[in-house]
């Protein structure tokens, strides 16, 4: 009312801006309450959540607004007025209160979460939010619901899921152990490289199985440098390839120990294009050494069955009509032409070999033992593709392995042999059988006393009734003394089998005959000893047979003196004697001189007449203790024995029989009709206690045997130990000139032929030895020995060889190619069957000119066999060789073979031209010689011209052709004067 009371106080102006004021407080007021009525319309009607507003004192609805009718399917209409229990919001009140009491917070809202059943009938969930709310002095709860039925869906899946992954998780870490522990367990491991890394990651198997600590990585150098360097290549090649091939390896750890390892290695591609490298590596060091001692032992096994004929196997036995082979023996391919190999891929290629006929049976005796494990023991026969047909002899035991299977350990034996040896025994029984009634030998039959109580069949010697009732050394024989009779009662009394014992005696007639018997002792069934039996047999002509074999075998036939055989047994024991007693003995070679002449001219029959006749001369010469024997050909060796001790003695006394022996044997002998002297050689060598061997003994006594034919013949010599180191000078010159003939260490040199007017015309080879110890060896020495032992041959084919090789050079050039070339041939040489065709091969081969060589021969050379002689020079000669006779007039000088042989040249030897000039002799040998061959058309070469008075006497009386020291010595080609028309 006061406020009344001063609007009439006011004035009107006051009042009217009082009502402006009020009109806009008003405008005002409704202005917010309009923008708090749109704002609530917007927070409650229109807002997203599901808003419901009821009052507390009774629960009904108020308002509810869009969303909420859209989330339970009520309409407003069909909540305001009603509670949420009508609604079936709760089941009852006491459910809605308690709920409500847990919900309730501290600042007074509600949060709680209840199922719902909206009018659709669909199931939700809501999660009930709410507030109090005074509202016109009125308390009111606003609730907000909000549908969490896919959230919790959801927060149930992601749980189920969280469950599973845990699960998962734990599986996967259950499975990573036993995983690892796998790899432990079974010594493996495995290793990635993902695409562009240079490092690997590994396994904890793989680290524990290289004996490695653990790292993250491993870079490939320290992943590598355990592997064996010999296994590296492999191992790099296999990483390049990746394609999940297997390779094994050594692995060296860190320990030193070697360990074996398998791997596999792949790449894995993946969809975007990259790729990881992968690799699994198993460690089967115990494997791979179980392998090599299961083979080492495998192989002991084959080997030792190797060399066994039987085969061994072990047999599998599957079924009754199956089974393999898990060991066989190489007697396989041998028994039955199947290699073992293949008898273990296809058991039944060993079967299939069996005889049709024998091959049921075969089985069925294989099955029958199997079931019953009895020992399997079969014989059957084998086909084998050739046609023939084996014997075979199986056996086997059976053993059941804890496996179900009957394996068979056994042999297969081949008893073809052992089947025919029956057969043919068989046989031979019967033949025995048949024989006996028509054989020469006897049986007999002797009781325990050693009594002959039975004889069958041809008694030789004495009869049956005079044999009956006694024993064998009361009959006695002639070659048996008591002590051999009671070594052979010991021997049946210890009831010993004896076998061919040769008895000796007299018939009725007094004729001698040889028995050889044998005999065994038999027993009763109770073991007792009854006797001896045995068979008897006549050998006298076989004794008679022995005696001229053995004769034949120590006797001469022809002399009938003792041969090499016989003497060597006779020195044998005549050295042992010496050397107990020290007296002395003698050994003396006999060769007689000139003997093959004798054969040539007059023949063999009558060259036999004259080695009997000397061996009769011979045994007339020496004592009877002494020995004559004959060792081949024209060769006697007498031995004498038991001479004085002293040494001197000894030899007077054997220099006194070899006087003897030279004169008896230098007597005239009556070979039939003819007279014919000969004369003897003789070496002599005296042995006593020296300790000398037969060898050493029949070597010394060649030797002196040898000197005596080089002091003239005729004659004796006694052996001297100088002689034997001659002998061993020429055995080592021999060797030397064998190995210098193999190291090429002969040179062939070159004397100068010159005409008158002193220009070269030729040259003669001549070899030289440029020993590397000893220096230039003078041809002097070697030569000879080259003879003796038949170096000459490959000697003289090479020096032959080079003078051709040098003519063909010659050839080549003007100032030389019209020069010759003159070579020494050997007798032994030349006398080879194929020596014409040996040179004309030669000249081929070199390209020589024919007409250019000459070979020089000697005298000695042609007389030998002068038509074989005549043949080669002709062959040679028509190729246009030509021949020169060297050192003429040192031998027979024959004219008549000068006419026959196609010879062009003579050479006068040096031994003449020496002293041409103060010896007349030899200056008319020289001049004769000169003017022989110009009668003959031959041209004459004189040798060893040394002075100008030898050239110009010869020059004078003829002589166009010189060589000599005067015109140049023996040099090497290349020191040859060659120049065209140069005078020397």
């Amino acid at each position: 009312m006061s406020e009344g009371l001063d609007w009439e106080k006011r004035s009107a102006a006051e009042c009217a801006q009082e009502i402006a004021r009020l009109r806009e407080a008003l405008t005002s007021v409704e202005s917010g309450a309009r923008r708090q009525y749109d704002m609530l319309n917007a927070l409650f009607v229109h807002s997203p959540a599901a808003i419901s507003l009821s009052r507390y004192s009774d629960g009904c609805f108020v308002d509810v607004n869009a969303h909420w009718e859209a989330l339970t399917g009520y309409s407003w209409a069909d909540a305001v007025g009603k509670t949420a229990l009508e609604l079936g919001f709760w089941p009852d009140a006491e459910a809605r209160d308690a709920a409500f009491v847990r919900a309730a917070g501290q600042d007074g809202s509600h949060h709680v979460e209840m199922p719902f059943t909206t009018r659709g009938g669909r199931q939700v969930l809501f999660r009930v939010e709410g507030t109090r709310l005074q509202l016109a002095g009125e308390l009111h709860i606003v609730v907000y619901l909000h549908d969490i039925t896919q959230q919790r869906q959801a927060e149930a899946a992601v749980q189920v899921s969280e469950e599973a992954l845990q699960q998962a998780n734990r599986e996967l870490r259950r499975q990573l152990e036993l995983f690892e522990l796998t790899e432990r367990l079974a010594r493996v491991g495995h290793w990635t490289v993902p695409q562009g890394a240079g490092r690997s990651i590994w396994s904890k198997g793989l680290y524990a199985l290289g004996d490695m600590p653990w790292q993250p990585d491993v870079s490939f150098e320290t992943a590598r440098q355990y592997i064996h360097p010999d296994d590296m290549p492999a191992f790099l090649r296999a990483r390049e390839r990746m394609d999940g091939s297997e390779l094994e390896y050594r692995w060296l750890n860190r320990g030193g120990r070697v360990q074996w390892l398998r791997t596999r290695m792949r790449r894995q591609q993946h969809d975007d294009g990259s790729y990881v490298d992968y690799g699994v590596v198993q460690d089967f060091s115990e494997e791979k050494r179980a392998k090599e001692a299961l083979q080492e032992r495998l192989e002991m096994i084959q080997r030792l069955t190797s060399r066994l004929p039987e085969m061994v196997f072990q047999f599998v036995r599957h079924g009754p009509s199956r089974g393999e082979f898990t060991f066989v023996s190489d007697a396989c391919e041998t028994l039955f032409g199947i290699s073992a190999q293949a008898a273990k891929t296809d058991p039944n290629s060993v079967f299939r070999c069996v005889h049709p006929d024998d091959l049921p049976a075969m089985v069925v005796s294989m099955n029958d033992t199997a079931e019953h494990g009895a020992t399997w023991a079969h014989e059957f026969r084998v086909c084998h593709p050739d046609g023939s047909v084996r014997s075979l002899f199986g056996k086997a035991i059976t053993i059941w392995e804890p496996s179900g299977h009957h394996i068979a350990y056994g042999s297969v034996t081949d008893i073809t042999a052992i089947k025919a040896s029956q057969a043919t025994l068989t046989e031979s029984e019967a033949r025995f059988r048949a024989l006996t009634e028509l054989s020469s030998d006897w049986y007999w039959e002797q009781d325990a006393e050693f009594r002959f109580v039975r004889f069958a069949g041809n008694l030789a010697g004495k009869s049956q009734a005079y044999r009956m009732g006694k024993t064998r050394w009361e009959l006695g024989a002639l070659n048996m003394n008591a002590a051999d009779w009671e070594s052979h009662r010991q021997m049946l009394l210890a009831h010993q089998i004896f076998r061919e014992l040769e008895l000796c005696d007299t018939d009725h007639q007094g004729q001698p005959y040889w028995v050889s018997v044998s005999g065994a002792p038999f027993f009763d069934a109770q073991g007792q000893f009854c006797g001896y039996r045995g068979v008897g047999r006549d050998i006298t002509a076989r004794k008679l047979a022995e005696e001229k074999i053995e004769r034949l075998a120590f006797y001469d036939v022809l002399t009938g003196l003792p041969n090499r055989r016989l003497l060597i047994d006779r020195l044998q024991q005549v050295l042992a004697l010496a050397a107990r007693d020290g007296h002395h003995g003698a050994l003396l070679f006999i060769d007689l001189d000139n003997f093959k002449d004798l054969n040539d001219t007059r023949g063999h029959d009558v060259g036999d007449l004259l080695l009997q006749e000397v061996a009769h001369r011979l045994l007339a010469c020496v004592r009877g203790a002494d020995t004559v024997a004959r060792l081949g050909g024209d060769e006697f060796v007498v031995m004498l024995h038991s001479l004085d001790t002293d040494p001197a003695r000894a030899s007077t006394h054997v220099e006194l029989v070899g006087k003897k022996i030279i004169g008896s044997l230098n007597q005239t002998y009556m070979l039939g009709a003819a007279e014919h002297h000969s004369t003897p050689s003789i070496g002599i060598t005296l042995f006593a206690q020296q300790h000398q061997t037969v060898d050493e003994l029949l070597k010394q006594a060649d030797l002196a045997l040898y000197e005596a034919k080089a002091a003239g013949r005729n004659t004796m010599r006694f052996f001297d130990p100088a002689m034997q180191a001659l002998v061993a000078q020429r055995t080592a010159l021999e060797l030397d000139l064998r190995h210098g003939l193999q190291r090429q260490e002969l040179v062939v040199y070159y004397q100068p032929v010159v005409d008158a007017a002193r220009c070269i015309v030729g040259a003669e080879a001549l070899v030289r030895w440029q020993h590397p110890q000893r220096g230039l060896v003078s041809p002097l020495e070697f030569i000879p020995v080259a003879e003796q032992t038949g170096l000459i041959i490959p000697l003289g084919a090479w020096v032959l060889e080079m003078a051709c090789r040098q003519l063909a050079q010659w050839a080549g050039q003007v100032e030389t190619e019209a020069l010759t070339v003159a070579v020494n041939v050997s007798a032994r040489q030349f006398r080879h069957p194929d020596f014409a065709q040996q040179v004309l091969d030669l000249l081929y081969k070199t390209g020589a000119n024919p007409q250019r060589l000459k070979l020089e021969l000697t005298e000695s050379l042609l007389l030998s066999d002068t038509q074989d002689a005549t043949l080669k020079m002709s062959a040679l000669q028509a190729a246009g060789v030509g021949f020169a006779l060297d050192d003429f007039g040192t031998g027979y000088s024959s004219l008549s073979y000068l006419k026959l042989l196609p010879l062009q040249q003579l050479k006068i030897d040096q031994s003449f031209v020496r002293d041409v000039l103060t010896d007349p002799n030899d200056a008319a040998i020289a001049r004769t010689v000169l003017a022989l061959g110009k009668s003959l058309g031959f041209s004459v070469v004189a040798e060893g011209v040394e002075t100008e008075g030898q050239r110009d006497f010869l020059l004078v009386n003829g002589c166009t052709l010189f060589q000599g020291y005067l015109f140049g010595r023996p040099v090497p080609v290349q020191q040859l004067l060659l120049s065209p028309g140069t005078a020397i």
